[in-house]
């Protein structure tokens, strides 16, 4: 049995996903060196695995089981680059129309979802939220209920009420305010629930994962019902990069609507992803085992601008070199966190 109790958490970021997702082949490639086993995946190694957006479709597709071997994930960490280049061009495409009526997203949603939604259902069919192969927990917002709602594979398996299809899962953690419609999707007992992209209150999702496992995931000890503590929780959080774009003050000062409605979805999610990092190293810090928390996010203020909706194929292949150089970067870091994954 592990000695740890391990999780995974993957921030939102749109296209900026395929980071965090090269940076988990590296991740993947070394657990199968250390591990000495050749089919070993992500999924193997995490016992919980949040996402946000973009971070949210990864942790489908880590955890979503082979239809010919359902105790085993479908897909490798490889795979999960190549679905996230591949979706990213499908999706983020807006005919000359779609952006005639919206003015380019200023009054209707930039593109349309019926890419997104045709991409989800080639790929995840009718796989649901309780067949996910570990505990996951997926961030999106409800717009009618105006609350925080979370996709949780733990409850999924106990209520059907709380089970849903991975596509509308998908769909509504990654439905982006202004680039994508709002959708209403069905619990599978057909409760219906409007919802959008988590990224708008935790578009980093670590400490949502760190208090999940608090409460849910039970360790055996000499008090079976205590949940682990930090000291017992080794964290991996995979970011899709820091702010770019400054804002002069002079350039802002007298901005109105219009003008705040993009910069303010960058500012909320870079935000929230900084404040929550820097929580959990104090969380860390104060259990004296820093070791234990590892954050891997670029800084991207001297990258040429990395738009979450631009799937060029010139910021497709430099968001895939800043995954990898994000990987080597933190190779030694890498190292002695899986040591610790491994650790039984």
């Amino acid at each position: 049995m592990a000695k740890y109790t391990r999780i995974l958490s993957i921030d939102g970021g749109g296209i900026r996903g395929i980071i965090p997702a090269q940076v988990g082949v590296s991740l993947e490639t070394k657990l199968q060196q250390k591990s000495g086993n050749p089919n070993a995946r992500i999924a193997d190694y995490f016992d919980l695995i949040a996402g946000t957006s973009a971070g949210g479709i990864l942790t489908c597709i880590y955890l979503c089981p082979d239809t010919e071997n359902p105790s085993r994930p479908r897909w490798t960490a490889q795979d999960a680059v190549n679905f996230s280049i591949k979706s990213g061009r499908e999706v983020f495409k807006s005919s000359f129309w779609q952006k005639l009526k919206s003015i380019d997203g200023l009054i209707d949603e930039k593109y349309p979802s019926d890419a997104l939604e045709k991409f989800f259902l080639e790929h995840f069919k009718d796989c649901q939220l309780s067949q996910l192969l570990k505990p996951c927990l997926i961030t999106s917002y409800d717009i009618e209920r105006r609350k925080a709602n979370f996709f949780n594979q733990i409850d999924a398996k106990k209520y059907p009420e709380a089970d849903y299809f991975i596509r509308d899962i998908t769909r509504a953690t990654s439905a982006a305010p202004s680039y994508f419609e709002s959708p209403k999707i069905y619990s599978l007992t057909n409760e219906s629930y409007a919802l959008i992209d988590g990224g708008v209150f935790a578009n980093n999702p670590a400490l949502c994962a760190y208090a999940e496992v608090r409460n849910k995931l039970k360790i055996p000890d000499e008090r079976p019902e205590r949940g682990p503590t930090a000291k017992d929780m080794v964290i991996l959080s995979l970011g899709t990069g820091q702010a770019q774009k400054k804002f002069p003050y002079e350039e802002v000062k007298n901005w109105g609507q219009v003008e705040w409605v993009e910069p303010l979805i960058n500012i909320m999610m870079t935000g929230v992803s900084e404040t929550i990092n820097y929580q959990m190293l104090q969380i860390y810090d104060a259990v004296e085992r820093p070791n234990q928390y590892l954050r891997i996010s670029p800084d991207l203020s001297h990258e040429q601008p990395l738009p979450i909706d631009d799937a060029s194929e010139k910021k497709i292949s430099e968001l895939v070199r800043i995954g990898k150089e994000q990987a080597e970067k933190y190779n030694e870091r890498l190292d002695e966190l899986i040591d610790l994954l491994l650790a039984e």
